[in-house]
């Protein structure tokens, strides 16, 4: 796990963490702990990702009546400097959530090229934002959706994974697929027609010979052949509109849902690979269900916030809830995100709030940037990115700068 890489959504694995040590706990806006502060162009709750020395967002921009335009960005991670700008699609912009934007999903790279997804398009550029390949993979969506695509791509070996609800369509709300790295082409597509709707990244994982793409949607959580489409497992749930995304640690996995009725969260056991994979219920819980800030599984412990701001630390196997506190600043729908024993919870006034990753309850610190936001920070190096309305943070721990 190189610490200078931050590929995706949530990072390594998609699960928040890094293994990176010393990273910042305060910080303000006129501290000299912040690197650098560049304006993004646009706007967007994409989150940043990292590789190789450079930061990737995406970004779009309203004109005309009722149309977008967007792209895709490039910053030098050492200086802030923006390096590139490609437009990837303009065209009729559809309806979205209040607090959304029509670039949402956060890209993700394997180091040679960078995918990105918009919904209604997905497209490759390589390193210096020339397009290597475009496809319009659902042309229609903006007609149907309703509050705005949010899940991020992930990739496996060979493909990029995509999920996609159609959420004003109900005989087929929804549809997960697989598209070739290299060329763009759809490999294999599922679509649902018993449940409506969701907004969370599905997660990879390498479970006996294969890879598995886990993919929570409302009423179930399903496992598919990464490089088939095929259901590999499913276990029902009383969840609606699931928002945050799920994550694993060992054997266990951890589902939730709250946007709206039927809040629901469980914790699982695997055991097996394949089809003939065990879902164990260890517990679950109608309390302390995160609206959209995906948790995080960290030592044996799953910590959650509610987008009210109360924050909760269980017990990961026995369910027993640890400890509970209300976060100040506002409401929180930024995902969590830890490193180097501390939790980041990112405000949408700006504040990033520090917690100790224990079973006590500590607060480290509270700091504040002039605007806030909603993408999730990112973690590289011995640093952290944060991503406002308008502007892009890199910020450092206040006795050492980042490595070079």
């Amino acid at each position: 796990m190189d610490p200078g890489e931050w590929s995706q959504f949530r990072g390594p694995a998609g699960l928040g963490i890094s293994p990176t040590e010393n990273l910042p706990a305060t910080w303000s806006e006129e501290s000299v702990n912040v690197l650098w502060k560049t304006q993004i162009p646009g706007t967007g709750n994409s989150s940043p990702i990292v590789s190789h020395g450079r930061v990737f967002l995406t970004t779009s921009y309203l004109f005309g009546k009722r149309q977008a335009r967007k792209s895709a960005i490039a910053l030098d991670l050492d200086s802030g400097e923006l390096l590139w700008e490609t437009e990837i699609h303009s065209g009729y912009r559809g309806k979205r959530h209040h607090l959304n934007t029509f670039a949402a999903p956060t890209p993700v790279t394997d180091g040679r090229q960078v995918y990105v997804h918009f919904g209604d398009v997905l497209a490759a550029l390589d390193r210096e934002g020339q397009i290597l390949w475009k496809n319009p993979i659902d042309p229609q969506y903006v007609e149907f959706a309703h509050y705005g695509a949010a899940s991020s791509p992930v990739l496996t070996d060979r493909v990029v994974i995509v999920a996609q609800d159609r959420e004003e369509v109900r005989e087929k709300p929804g549809w997960l697929a697989a598209f070739d790295r290299q060329t763009g082409k759809e490999m294999w597509r599922t679509t649902w027609e018993d449940s409506c709707c969701s907004y969370t990244t599905p997660l990879v994982r390498r479970r006996g010979d294969r890879e598995e793409v886990i993919f929570v949607m409302a009423g179930s959580v399903r496992a598919f052949d990464a490089l088939t489409g095929e259901v590999l497992w499913r276990r029902g749930h009383l969840m609606d509109q699931p928002v945050a995304s799920p994550v694993t640690e060992g054997d266990l996995l951890t589902v939730f849902s709250g946007a709206h009725t039927n809040k629901y969260g469980a914790m699982l056991r695997l055991s097996g690979s394949g089809k003939e994979t065990r879902v164990e219920l260890l517990w679950d819980t109608k309390r302390m269900i995160p609206q959209t800030a995906s948790p995080l599984l960290l030592d044996g412990r799953l910590y959650t916030l509610t987008e009210q701001g109360v924050m909760a630390c269980f017990n990961a196997l026995s369910g027993k809830q640890l400890w509970k506190k209300r976060l100040p600043q506002g409401s929180y729908r930024s995902s969590l995100i830890a490193g180097d024993g501390k939790i980041y919870a990112v405000s949408g006034t700006g504040h990033t709030i520090v917690i100790a990753a224990t079973e006590k309850f500590e607060m480290l610190s509270n700091n504040p940037l002039a605007e806030g936001g909603n993408a999730s920070p990112a973690i590289v190096g011995d640093t952290i990115l944060i991503r406002t309305e308008s502007s892009l943070y890199r910020i450092a721990s206040d006795d050492q700068r980042p490595a070079a």
